[in-house]
């Protein structure tokens, strides 16, 4: 069945935040800002719950005075510009429009019409609800663009919805990574380790290749994960990732003048006398590269290239102590190569408790100072998305790799070498993972 994922690009401001989904909370306060996730039907709901009127109060209304309901539904025009902001470049002849009316159930009701020569587009008699929200999105070359949505108002029910659109390219030269975050935490024997990569597009043109990602998508960034990872998830939907032989290839186009983000998590299995976290990066790197290690007793060698990272401080988060490490680097590329070794000291109970304690999904929210963000930007379009495809050998070759990684956790629980709340989340991960490499997702 096909799919409709959007994000809902609409700020909300909420308190009590807590981390990201299992992360320890050091990752959980870090500015940063999302990729365009996919979208979660929660987040219109959280959207629809703070925003949306119930009655129209002109200002200065004294207290008291009865205010006029809002009609429940009313008969708008919703209209638009599309713009072809790529230098020199021209709109498609015939392009067509699509209105996306979205309730709070993720119920999408799609209207067509086709943009004039100059852009412009319009959708009369369009029945605007306050439960619903709405966006105009367009298909150019296989790659969607949309408006920012906006959430219906039937008490003044014309809608402005307009949209850029951008010519392709796959030269990577046009990236940059811009910060790269790794965050290091012991665990039962291991190192859990989270990586938050943000790249940015310096062109007028979204970076996306001509090779095939699934149905209907096309590959853009890669990551390579280190040697022996082994991979628990990602912060965002899972369909936009394809996963071969330790290379992670994202499916989302990187948009100009926006933040692609591409955040993950795995195991590696530690070794007191070294254990190297290696993270080529194929980009040029104009950013601050970040590493957090703890114990921060750990022996640590982090360089970028030649460029070395240098211990800035420690950083004491709920009882467990960082070693922050860091290096503004100007690089054309470079390879970040971590080597830890020593003693790995496991947390407090209390410390391993918050740091795995159940929070807000990062797939839906942005932490900023505490703040939790949902979405700055634009209104993705994605349909018809399956789940990737893989090489038949290379799909056997994982099958194995994932059935053995899960008769060694088994064995090694059974050891006591994990805690129950340590095996039940790799073990989980680890058959999800399985499920879906056989087609029973």
């Amino acid at each position: 069945m096909r799919r409709i994922i959007a994000l809902i690009g609409l700020s909300l401001l909420l308190s009590a935040c807590s981390g990201l989904g299992g992360e320890p909370p050091i990752v959980a306060t870090l500015p940063m800002n999302p990729a365009q996730p996919t979208f979660d039907p929660t987040v219109l709901a959280q959207i629809h719950a703070e925003v949306t009127p119930n009655a129209a109060t002109p200002v200065g209304t004294p207290e008291g005075t009865p205010v006029a309901a809002v009609p429940e539904e009313a008969l708008g025009t919703v209209s638009g510009q599309v713009t072809n902001a790529t230098e020199g470049a021209s709109l498609p002849p015939d392009l067509e429009i699509e209105l996306h009316s979205v309730d709070r159930a993720f119920n999408d009701t799609v209207l067509k019409t086709k943009a004039d020569a100059e852009g412009k587009f319009v959708f009369q008699n369009v029945p605007i609800r306050a439960d619903r929200s709405y966006f105009a999105a367009a298909v150019v070359d296989g790659r969607y663009f949309a408006s920012d949505p906006v959430i219906g108002n039937p008490a003044a029910p014309s809608l402005d919805l307009p949209f850029k659109i951008y010519e392709r390219t796959a030269d990577p030269s046009v990236l940059r990574v811009a910060m790269v975050m790794t965050q290091v935490t012991p665990e039962e024997g291991a190192l859990y380790v989270v990586q938050i990569i943000r790249f940015e597009n310096t062109s007028d043109r979204i970076f996306s290749t001509d090779e095939r990602f699934g149905e209907d998508s096309y590959a853009s960034v890669r990551v390579q994960l280190p040697e022996g990872a082994l991979l628990l998830g990602f912060a965002t939907e899972e369909s936009r990732f394809q996963v071969e032989n330790g290379v992670i290839t994202d499916s989302l186009p990187v948009y100009p003048n926006t933040r692609h983000v591409v955040h993950f998590r795995y195991l590696l299995p530690y070794q007191p006398s070294g254990t190297r976290i290696a993270l080529p990066l194929p980009y040029r790197v104009e950013g601050t590269l970040t590493l957090l290690v703890n114990p921060p007793s750990l022996n640590v060698v982090a360089r970028a290239g030649d460029q070395p990272l240098t211990l800035q401080t420690t950083r004491d988060m709920n009882g467990v102590v960082y070693a922050n490490y860091a290096l503004n680097a100007q690089l054309p590329q470079a390879t970040l190569d971590y080597t830890l070794s020593g003693d790995l000291a496991m947390p407090s109970p209390a410390a391993a408790a918050e740091v795995s304690s159940t929070v807000q999904p990062l797939a839906l929210a942005l932490i900023v100072g505490g703040v939790l963000m949902i979405g700055v930007g634009l209104a993705l379009l994605v349909r018809g998305r399956k789940a990737p495809v893989t090489v038949t050998g290379v799909e056997s070759d994982e099958q194995e790799r994932l059935i053995a990684a899960l008769a060694a956790l088994d064995e090694r629980y059974k050891q006591g070498k994990l805690s129950k709340s340590a095996y039940t989340r790799q073990r989980d991960s680890l058959k999800a993972q399985l499920a879906k490499l056989m087609g029973r997702k």
